[in-house]
């Protein structure tokens, strides 16, 4: 765990087992470190206490639709759902802030320290062919769209999802905003996809950036 404090973000997956994720989610987000989690993998609901340490969910349209038990066949749907798993968790957050507080008030003596709140969750929706949506913690407010980026073969789709989440997140670290992050993941993506395997068609940095730049 001591590595954790160290990092610039956390990313989880669902073919780790959920209480191993919970337990690295939970390290992190009293360290300060944003949690990511693709929701790819394990076909089972996300524990509430996992899904409040948690600064980034990434699903696709299916399991966005597994997560919510909304429709999302269409852009309109797709927003409510991810709106909607944003509204869960923090109903669930602010349960559990006002059950410590509670305590706090009932422990006085023992001088227990404020817990802050986490962020509100962002929805980072992974759409295939028709690209990527981010939404922001202020909700439909903040909307980001990145349509994909096409290869010109498309062999493997294997690790793809992985590889544009994790691609996002090496954009945000890196300073860029949210448009460019996304951006950069889609182009990561799109390498991903031309050639087989699921490690190895994880592109290297230098062909991300000559894809952008003759984009």
């Amino acid at each position: 765990m001591q590595a954790i404090h160290g990092a610039g973000a956390v990313l989880l997956q669902r073919e780790i087992p959920e209480f191993v994720n919970l337990q690295v989610a939970k390290a992190a987000a009293a360290a300060g470190v944003p949690v990511v989690l693709d929701a790819g993998g394990m076909d089972a609901p996300i524990a509430d206490e996992l899904l409040q340490h948690l600064t980034v969910i990434s699903p696709n349209e299916t399991e966005l639709q597994r997560l919510t038990g909304l429709p999302v066949s269409s852009e309109q749907q797709l927003l409510a759902a991810a709106a909607s798993l944003q509204h869960h968790v923090g109903r669930q957050q602010q349960q559990q802030q006002e059950y410590r507080q509670l305590d706090q008030l009932q422990q006085q003596e023992q001088q227990l320290p404020q817990t802050q709140m986490a962020q509100q969750l962002q929805v980072l929706l992974k759409l295939g062919t028709a690209g990527s949506m981010l939404l922001g913690a202020t909700g439909r407010d903040q909307v980001v769209k990145q349509p994909a980026i096409k290869p010109p073969k498309v062999v493997d789709t294997t690790g793809a999802g992985d590889c544009f989440t994790a691609a996002f997140m090496v954009g945000l670290l890196e300073g860029h905003t949210t448009a460019d992050a996304m951006r950069f993941a889609a182009a990561a993506a799109s390498i991903c996809v031309s050639r087989p395997g699921a490690m190895p068609s994880l592109p290297a940095r230098q062909e991300v950036d000559n894809l952008l730049i003759n984009l």
